[in-house]
């Protein structure tokens, strides 16, 4: 599928009609983008004990401040690949091929260059870093700096890595980037188990890790310049695109650098205004309630460069978006749902009793916030490809200081609990505002029409059955289990009897792309 349609691309149709990439390929793709997810997660859940356990906690302390700081020098891109995705998409569903190769060209430059003035820069500040920033041991020191070095050395190669893929989802070719990102996470993640294992110094774990992902990036560079034969980086002259690049990847990356603030702050405040002790009951139900947020973020993976693409085409984006809106509520309704009945028994099972009496109003407020934004990701994603990264980033600033007060008012009064009920009612607020700008800006609205109405049904039958549960059974692995059925039950009677006759075929033949067979 993804060669069938890189050739279509790259040879339009005479008439020069918008493309616009099929319903059951997003579908495809949305599902693909969710296995890889969940198998990195399942990599990094097997890894990460073995790791800390072979390194030591202070080496894989080092070996995690490395990572971090890789991650924070990926802001460095300041929204340009998210601008990339969305321009070149627009420019494919054009057919205009050389346009969106003049916009990868210059997205690729502006970040490279980027890239190297950041790599220089960590390299000149390694020595501080190491000495007096990080308070690195005397033992580690040496291989501190071979960490940082190695992080330097790779700044640049992987912004552009950011360019590459963002060009291979505008195509929509989520086979290779599923596949490139999964071998990559898998070797990386392998490789550095075994190096530790075998008593190599954590610099060399991390030299080995950024290896990993610069083999990765050549991968990708490869595939780009199949895509792109006639992509002449040395061009530079010809960056007549990137005043819209920057003006556009400003505003994206007010959300990236308020978004960790965001999310970090309540533990931040609970660490000053209750105990350290309080921020780990508290980080444990938010990072679990934190991995539902893969279903709506892989279906994004899809959905960002088609809603670009849709632009042109109201009628064909208003449907992108209902439907969109109507799968992620028949998916994590009943999820959702479950935690915010069950999470207690559910984190007895696994962190044991004394934790979940301490958490189980955390537990439930959280879900309730989570379930409250679990559709934002899309109203988020289509104002960003309709070309109002300010909105979002607005909203964002507009949050923070939210976010800051209701936690001074509320974490002081009620501890963990407070500061639960805080991110819940700010994430409330978000999607308010979201859905309140799809609708104002790019009209596009949510309404409760009969469509929703067969989506929401299962799930309130569902929210009985589970209050039922909780209530009538004494036993929590009775009530897990009962409420495990009822889950089940409530995605069948979504398949028969909130789909309709048009989506089921789109989605059985989503499934039979994916597992190789051609799509009619």
């Amino acid at each position: 599928m993804d060669t069938h349609l890189e050739s279509e691309l790259n040879n339009p149709a005479p008439s020069q009609r918008p493309r616009l990439t099929p319903l059951a390929l997003l579908a495809r793709n949305a599902t693909l983008s969710l296995l890889a997810s969940g198998w990195i997660l399942l990599v990094l859940v097997v890894a990460l004990p073995k790791l800390i356990s072979y390194l030591g906690e202070t080496a894989f302390g080092l070996f995690s401040l490395a990572w971090a700081v890789i991650g924070y020098l990926a802001l460095l891109d300041i929204g340009v690949n998210r601008a990339a995705t969305k321009f070149v998409s627009e420019r494919l569903a054009r057919q205009d091929h050389r346009a969106a190769t003049q916009l990868v060209r210059t997205a690729v430059i502006l970040n490279l260059s980027i890239g190297l003035v950041g790599g220089l820069v960590v390299a000149v500040i390694t020595p501080y870093l190491i000495h007096s920033l990080f308070k690195i041991p005397g033992g580690l020191e040496a291989q501190a700096c071979i960490a940082f070095y190695a992080v330097s050395a790779s700044v640049p190669a992987l912004l552009v890595n950011g360019v590459f893929r963002a060009v291979l989802s505008s195509y929509q070719m989520f086979g290779w980037i599923n596949a490139i990102d999964g071998s990559a996470n898998t070797a990386q993640w392998t490789i550095a188990c075994l190096l530790a294992w075998k008593a190599f110094g954590v610099g060399w774990v991390v030299s080995s890790t950024v290896l990993v992902r610069l083999v990765a990036a050549g991968a990708y560079a490869c595939r780009v310049h199949r895509v792109f034969p006639d992509l002449q980086l040395l061009r530079v002259r010809e960056l007549r695109e990137a005043s819209k690049l920057l003006r556009f990847g400003g505003w994206v990356s007010v959300s990236q650098l308020v978004n960790p603030l965001l999310s970090y702050l309540d533990r931040i405040l609970i660490a000053s205004l209750v105990s350290l002790g309080a921020v780990t009951l508290y980080s444990v139900p938010f990072e679990a309630m934190s991995r539902l947020r893969i279903l709506p973020s892989s279906l994004m993976a899809a959905l960002y460069p088609a809603f670009s693409e849709r632009e042109i085409d109201r009628q064909q984006l208003q449907q992108l978006y209902e439907c969109s809106l109507r799968y992620l509520l028949i998916l994590l309704g009943p999820g959702t749902l479950f935690l915010c009945v069950m999470g207690p028994d559910l984190f007895g099972l696994w962190m044991g009793e004394s934790f979940a009496r301490h958490t189980s109003v955390v537990v439930r407020m959280l879900a309730l916030g989570v379930l409250a934004n679990a559709l934002a990701p899309v109203p988020y994603g289509l104002l960003q490809a309709l070309g109002r990264p300010d909105l979002t980033g607005k909203f964002h600033l507009l949050e923070l200081p939210l976010q800051f007060g209701l936690c001074m008012l509320l974490i002081p009064r009620w501890g963990i609990n407070g500061a639960a009920l805080a991110t819940a009612l700010r994430l409330t607020a978000d999607s308010a505002l979201l859905f309140w700008a799809a609708a104002k800006y790019c009209g596009c609205s949510f309404g409760i029409s009969n469509g929703y109405a067969r989506a929401l049904t299962p799930s309130a039958l569902l929210g009985l059955a589970l209050s039922v549960a909780r209530f009538a059974l004494k036993s929590p692995g009775e009530r897990l289990a009962a409420g495990a059925l009822a889950v089940t039950a409530c995605l069948l009677c979504a398949w028969f009897f909130a789909l309709d006759t048009k989506e089921k075929p789109r989605i059985t033949r989503a499934f039979r792309t994916l597992l190789g067979e051609a799509a009619s």
